[in-house]
């Protein structure tokens, strides 16, 4: 039988050093939880080398006695991660409660106290803790960089300053402040302090409630997303998770808002009752489990598609100010007659537009000069009859009946209007589309066209419309497919259930148990999209699929139904929805009107006034901008008529 040793006072301490520190972040973490848990409302956070030198965490919260002091260097529940960080480090601690006429100060070294003592102080608490791991070299070596522990210890930061937007936090490294945060309570106000004014202006509000699960937050608008999921944040309850539920509603939720190689960025607060979330999944408390996924994932779901929906906010083109040397190629705005100078100014998008491959970008800059050409222009006209059939041709888009280039048809060349300025008075639309929300109770109501004029077209692809106060640069492929697409789609939303067709010969499919519980579970909103199935101990016999795709699709399309109810990621009528819409945009691609192609001035104006009566489509279902406004203002300070 082995013998069981009793552990020294600071084998003890490492131990749990281990458990609870293992980089400088881990040990900013702890620092603030203890700060905000002391009731601090201003906390100031420095690291120096990375956090590996020093790190120092002051507030002004309640503050410690000398005997809290003394019991915090246990293992006490209480004290447990300074008594840790201690056995690790040197360590300051000065602190002072409002009723006390001095603080005092503990200084401490690999866990062992070495001074007690009196010091004048601020009411609150400051901890400074040093040379971190500088008696563990095993464990200081596996450290990165000093830079990647600053950006690893800036994260940290971040969340926290996200999670409690109603306290003001101030960040320093290497002497020089990071953010501020003015602790208002206002959660745009911290993204400003965090991310900077682009990307707080290309945000949009969420804010919903399903089922007793509140969605609350921003997420970036189309032009504003990333290259992966590491601006993606979720609180539940006010601490910071990361659930992949929630990333899954979210990223289904920009389903033809954004390009697919891009994710979206968001700051979600989710409100629950805390009886339906384990917290207690991970150590750290990062991953959390809910008592029904679904109703989560569909409360995120709608609640930033309802946001998506109701964006009206179109990218903005502005001019740069910086008078830096820009390669020709580049360069916009050249005075008549001047040759490019050093001083010369150069565009600047505001807002990035998302990369997509396959079409033109619409980042072209709008006013550089034409390339000369002397091959004649195609003309395409669309009389309002051919439109109308070509509207009822897009109907029967889904059973895959429309051929790609049907609708047009050649005529004549002709010389198109490259300069045909003509005012629109503010007149109803002629044909309005039908805009109905994703969200059930959404409602539409008809728009008015504003007064517009038509200035021309650059390149045969961007209409540039004067409106107001402000020059809109339209790219003619990209809104016509968004027009095209949300027409096809408010059409088959109307018919309501998705129609089925029965199978000859039933379709079997292989389905792990937990699938298969979720089959039978949700059997009934399954069979809502057009299923009709059997189970049985071998899995799935469909003996009727969705109308209008194929046996191999409807096989695909099951199988990831059913495995995003089993993992609490989705239900079948969302995933129906994405694959329908991935079928319709694919469809709208190819019947929109194309760029490079000359179309008549009058088929231009109606493209223009369905833009215009919709403020709220702003992207191609690719997840490009259908257009840019550049403000008069902007022009006018570019031209020294205003400073």
């Amino acid at each position: 039988m082995g013998k069981i040793n009793v552990l020294g006072f600071e084998i003890a301490n490492l131990i749990a050093a281990g458990e609870v520190v293992d980089r400088p972040s881990s040990v900013l973490k702890e620092l603030l939880e203890n700060a905000i848990d002391a009731g601090g409302t201003h906390i100031v956070a420095e690291i120096r080398g990375g956090g590996v030198r020093s790190i120092r965490v002051s507030d002004d919260g309640c503050g410690m006695t000398a005997e809290d002091l003394n019991g915090i260097m246990t293992l006490g529940f209480r004290g447990e991660a300074l008594a840790a960080i201690s056995s690790v480090s040197r360590i300051t601690i000065v602190s002072k409660v409002p009723d006390a006429e001095m603080g005092t100060m503990l200084v401490a070294d690999g866990g062992e106290v070495q001074e007690i003592c009196e010091v004048g102080a601020a009411n609150g608490t400051t901890v400074v803790v040093e040379d971190l791991f500088g008696r563990v070299p095993a464990r200081r070596k596996f450290l990165k960089k000093d830079a990647s522990e600053a950006m690893s210890c800036a994260a940290v930061m971040e969340k926290v300053a996200m999670s409690h937007p109603e306290l003001s936090f101030r960040f320093i490294i290497d002497g020089k402040p990071r953010f501020s945060t003015a602790g208002d309570g206002d959660v745009k106000n911290v993204l400003y302090a965090l991310y900077g004014r682009d990307f707080a202006t290309r945000l949009l509000k969420v804010d919903g409630e399903t089922e007793g699960v509140a969605v609350t937050g921003y997420v970036g608008r189309s032009d504003n997303c990333h290259g992966n999921r590491n601006m993606q944040n979720v609180f539940i309850n006010g601490r910071y998770v990361k659930s992949k539920t929630v990333m899954a509603a979210l990223e289904r939720a920009f389903t033809s808002y954004m390009a697919p190689e891009k994710f979206p960025v968001c700051a979600l607060y989710l409100t629950t009752d805390p009886r339906h979330v384990d917290v207690n999944v991970h150590p750290a408390k990062l991953e959390v489990r809910f008592s029904d996924e679904r109703k989560v994932f569909e409360s995120v779901y709608w609640a930033v598609r309802a946001a998506l929906e109701a964006n009206t906010e179109r990218p903005e083109l502005r001019l740069s100010q910086q008078k830096t040397f820009t390669p020709p190629a580049s360069q916009a705005f050249i005075p008549v007659g001047r040759a490019p100078q050093p001083e010369q100014l150069t565009v600047a998008h505001a807002s990035p537009a998302p990369q997509s491959t396959g079409a033109q970008s619409p980042q072209t800059p709008a006013a550089a000069p034409a390339r000369a050409t002397t091959a004649a222009p195609r003309t395409e006209e669309m009389t309002p009859a051919r439109s109308l059939a070509f509207l009822q041709d897009l109907a029967q888009a889904q059973r895959g009946t429309l051929q790609a280039d049907t609708r047009l048809q050649e005529t004549a060349p002709a010389t198109p209007k490259t300069q045909a300025p003509v005012a629109s008075a503010p007149v109803p639309v002629a044909e309005t589309t039908d805009t109905e929300s994703v969200a059930p109770d959404a409602t539409v109501t008809e728009t008015t066209v504003p007064p517009f004029r038509f200035i021309g077209e650059a390149f045969r692809t961007y209409l540039f419309v004067e409106v107001g106060e402000e020059l809109l640069v339209i790219d003619q492929h990209a809104a016509h497919e968004r027009i095209l697409f949300e027409e096809l789609l408010a059409r088959q939303r109307r018919e309501g259930r998705v129609a089925s067709q029965g199978m000859i010969v039933p379709l079997r499919l292989s389905l792990t148990p937990e699938e298969a519980v979720a089959a039978e579970e949700y059997r009934s909103e399954v069979e809502a999209v057009g299923f009709s199935y059997t189970l049985d101990m071998a899995g799935v016999l469909l003996v009727a699929i969705p109308d209008g795709i194929s046996p191999d699709v409807a096989g695909e399309l099951f199988t990831d139904m059913v495995t995003e109810l089993a993992e609490g990621t989705g239900n079948p009528s969302i995933t129906e929805q994405k694959r329908q819409e991935r079928a319709l945009y694919q469809v709208a691609c190819k019947a929109a009107i194309k760029g490079g192609r000359a179309y008549g001035g009058a088929q231009l104006e109606h493209l223009i006034a369905k833009v215009l009566a919709l403020p709220d489509i702003t992207v191609c279902p690719h997840g490009r901008p259908i257009a840019y406004r550049m403000t008069k203002r902007e022009l006018d300070k570019q031209f020294d008529r205003i400073k």
